[in-house]
């Protein structure tokens, strides 16, 4: 019957609800202070049916990254202003304290192949090598980055100068990782000052907008 819900279904839906719950919390408190009860409570089931669908903590707090990930990364398909907005989404990202505590030890662990998040985590990165990869090759089509540049080298360039930058950042003292990153772009890009004042009038611009950003 069109409109039901099958098991698999309702289990995605579940899953998706305690992704949540578990992202709140730990933005709230830490991921190493929130239980899987205080997850139960919050979602409004009980402990059993967090095991049922996550065995283990660590699988919740990989739902917690993902839940993270489809509130707030840029999709594929939606690559229009992902180098021009990266400054800003670094520094809004290390502001969020936990969950960039909670990301970068994550990170570092699932280096290990046989780590849960592993493939999480590959995923994620080239995931963001071709939406910054794309932006890269659209900009070089208004002339805004020069055509020497490799769009996907550059993207992995750029995308492990913001990681090792939000590491930094995490050790302190706190510096300004916009200026910082947004100074790695204009380097690995090519950027003048006149082709980064274009690139911001091509984001102020919006989606859709059919104006073209000319370097003046």
């Amino acid at each position: 019957m069109a409109g039901r819900r099958g098991p698999y279904g309702k289990s995605q839906v579940k899953r998706e609800l305690l992704g949540r719950s578990a992202l709140r919390l730990i933005q709230e408190k830490g991921h190493r202070e929130v239980t899987v009860a205080e997850i139960a409570a919050d979602a409004g089931v009980s402990e059993p049916t967090v095991f049922y669908h996550f065995p283990s903590k660590e699988g919740l707090l990989i739902a917690a990254l993902q839940q993270f990930d489809d509130d707030h990364i840029r999709p594929e398909g939606g690559e229009a202003g992902a180098v021009a907005d990266m400054g800003p989404r670094a520094q809004a990202g290390v502001r969020r304290t936990h969950h960039a505590r909670l990301f970068a030890e994550m990170a570092g662990a699932a280096t290990d192949p046989e780590h849960p998040a592993n493939e999480y985590f590959r995923n994620r990165h080239q995931r963001s090598i071709r939406v910054v990869s794309t932006d890269i090759a659209r900009l070089q089509g208004l002339g805004i980055v020069p055509e020497g540049v490799e769009p996907a080298e550059a993207a992995r360039r750029i995308l492990a100068a913001w990681s090792g930058l939000q590491l930094q950042w995490q050790h302190g003292p706190e510096f300004d990782i916009r200026g910082a990153l947004e100074a790695v772009v204009d380097a690995v890009l090519g950027l003048t000052p006149e082709r980064r004042a274009a690139l911001e009038r091509d984001f102020a611009a919006g989606p859709g907008s059919d104006r073209e950003a000319e370097i003046t």
